[in-house]
């Protein structure tokens, strides 16, 4: 889903690194900002800014900066269609700006505090100045911000918009990096094995939970990250709900279902979405009205047949939702002051 946990999972690796971030577009571009990618010294590449087409090029810029050990911004103009430059073939129509930053060892201790700040479930804005290349910032809600940053830090608004912003004299990218989706899948059977597989494959954290020993094991869940056992009551104790869960509820029998929806149905979750007919789901309700908040039917109306299709729509929906800014979701969070 996102790189930026790719790269997390990789900066503890051997070897000097380099990240490469996208911090502007103008027009139409096969990515778009905060998209990163990794390059290591030894030509290794890890993940895409374009469709294949900028990171050769982008590998011998990396060369350079990690020689030098300073940060670069490249501009790379899509508009042309000639041979000579960067247009041809691209099927693109705008201006891609890329900051390329050596991974220092305190850029490399910084990001072990964001990725544990993300697995708390805790978001964090990420300032990188733009005219003073290898400064940069994090703050997260209750923390202290930390990073390389000199003089005051400009006010800023919590939204999933990543961009190059000026503020107080300062040019500067802002992102925010949310913690991974999780998806809680309730159900085991046959058709939740393609479920897990592509919500992990699209970026997904997956837990898989069942009261049936023999369906909840890994041979049939290899992606997952978590299988819990337990009927519904012991399951709902284990697992701690965050507003960063997707939970589809699937067991096929109806009296697990139920207790399930009506404790599920109050926690603080993203997506809520139950397998069956609208009817069924009013009945699991005891006849009311099915809420907004939940999805039934299941998944993204393309006329899916089985449990492949099945899956695609469902993943589609949740990635649908996933992606809604988030002043469509939330109000403002916090706000830092100069």
């Amino acid at each position: 889903m996102e790189d930026f946990y790719q790269i997390l999972d990789a900066l503890d690796g051997p070897g000097e690194k380099v990240i490469a971030t996208i911090v502007g577009v103008e027009g139409s571009a096969y990515k778009r900002e905060g998209s990163s990618m990794l390059f290591f010294s030894n030509g290794k590449q890890l993940g895409m800014l374009s469709a294949g087409c900028l990171e050769e090029d982008l590998a011998i810029k990396v060369k350079e900066v990690l020689r030098k050990q300073e940060a670069m911004i490249i501009q790379y103009e899509l508009y042309m269609e000639d041979d000579l430059n960067w247009g041809q073939g691209l099927g693109c129509n705008g201006t891609i700006d890329i900051l390329i930053e050596p991974v220092t060892e305190q850029v490399m201790e910084d990001y072990r505090l964001v990725s544990e700040l993300l697995s708390q479930n805790k978001p964090v804005i990420v300032l990188k100045k733009l005219d003073e290349l290898g400064e940069y910032v994090f703050i997260e809600e209750d923390g202290v911000p930390f990073g390389n940053w000199s003089g005051p830090l400009p006010t800023i608004e919590f939204s999933s918009r990543s961009g190059s912003l000026t503020r107080d004299g300062t040019a500067f990218f802002q992102q925010t990096i949310y913690p991974k989706p999780r998806l809680i899948v309730f159900g085991a059977g046959p058709d939740a094995r393609p479920l897990a597989s592509l919500a992990a494959e699209t970026g997904f954290l997956v837990t898989v939970c069942d009261w049936r020993e023999a369906l909840c094991q890994k041979k049939y869940f290899p992606t997952a990250d978590e299988h819990i056992i337990g009927f519904p009551l012991d399951l709902l104790k284990q697992i701690s709900f965050s507003p960063y869960d997707f939970v589809v509820i699937m067991t096929h029998q109806f009296k697990r279902d139920r207790e399930l929806l009506l404790k599920v149905i109050h926690k603080n979750i993203r997506y809520l979405g139950v397998l069956g007919p609208k009817e069924r789901t009013r009945k699991l309700l005891h006849g009311q009205e099915i809420p907004n908040g939940i999805a039934s039917p299941i998944g993204v109306s393309i006329g899916a047949r089985g449990p492949v299709e099945i899956a695609v729509s469902i993943v589609a929906q949740m990635i649908e939702i996933w992606r809604k800014p988030v002043h469509e979701r939330v109000e403002l969070l916090w706000t830092i002051p100069d």
